[in-house]
């Protein structure tokens, strides 16, 4: 009777493909993690280049209407700076109620200048 025992070979063999199957599947599901997470990261890349292309495209418009449109650079300012053609008048109107509004009077110069401040009357 002639008693072989099963060689090891096939369920070492079986052990290590099986190894390597699961070493490799982990490796894709880690390369795919990373290339959704790029693929993300390029999707908002994109979005912030538009955002930033609009607001340039604006700023380049502003340029323009700034050294071709004198009334848009008056509007500017008047807005920004408080300035103000000679004989002006302005009343600031104070957002709390308590507060009294303010008269600016401009000077009497040619060119706009800043607005000028009288002290209030007591």
């Amino acid at each position: 009777m002639s008693s072989e025992s099963p060689r090891p070979f096939p369920r070492l063999l079986a052990l290590v493909v099986g190894s390597l199957l699961l070493l490799l599947g982990l490796a894709a599901l880690s390369s795919y993690r990373d290339l959704s997470a790029a693929r993300q990261r390029r999707q908002t890349l994109q979005e912030q280049i538009r955002q930033t292309r609009a607001e340039n495209d604006e700023l380049v418009r502003r340029i323009e209407r700034l050294r071709s449109d004198p009334a848009t650079l008056e509007r500017l300012a008047r807005e920004q700076y408080r300035m103000m053609r000679p004989d002006d008048l302005v009343i600031v109107i104070p957002e709390d109620p308590e507060e009294t509004p303010v008269i600016e009077v401009a000077s009497g110069e040619e060119d706009a200048s800043p607005a000028v401040t009288p002290e209030p009357e007591g």
